[in-house]
């Protein structure tokens, strides 16, 4: 028995070993204009259809304008370009703190910020998470 049971086993390993990772074509995903300047592209809904991970695109030299967002922690990772972030109600370039491609952010829900493109078209990861999902690590950061 124990034969036959490995004999199966590994006639499915070519399969599993031949499995494909898909890239995706990001070109290919409907997105909706947010905030009369970006594009948010939703990568994973939830059961009740609301975005659990997109894709923000904001083009060269556009400003997203002072907003916060009503509910979850946000994890924002910069996948191109350069971030330009505020915090607060309204726009200060003076302000502003710069973040290169790779850099990731938290945002609480409610907590008022902004951000630009300043230097070419920006994308950016967006995951919605509950507030208590943080790993001990990442939470201690978040106090």
């Amino acid at each position: 028995m124990k034969t036959l049971m490995s004999a199966v086993a590994l006639t499915l390993l070519p399969a599993v070993a031949t499995a494909e990772t898909v890239k995706l074509d990001l070109d290919a995903v409907p997105g909706k204009t947010v905030h009369e300047v970006a594009t948010l592209k939703p990568l994973a809904l939830s059961a009740e259809g609301t975005p659990l991970a997109v894709l923000l695109e904001v083009p060269a030299g556009k400003e997203v304008p002072a907003h916060a967002t009503k509910a979850g922690l946000r994890m924002l990772t910069v996948v191109d370009g350069t971030l330009y972030w505020g915090d607060g109600d309204k726009i200060d370039a003076s302000a502003e703190t710069v973040y290169p491609q790779g850099s990731i952010l938290m945002v609480r829900a409610g907590e008022m910020h902004w951000l630009a493109a300043r230097e070419g078209a920006l994308k950016l990861q967006l995951v919605v998470m509950p507030e208590e999902a943080p790993s001990p690590g990442v939470a201690k950061q978040l106090h």
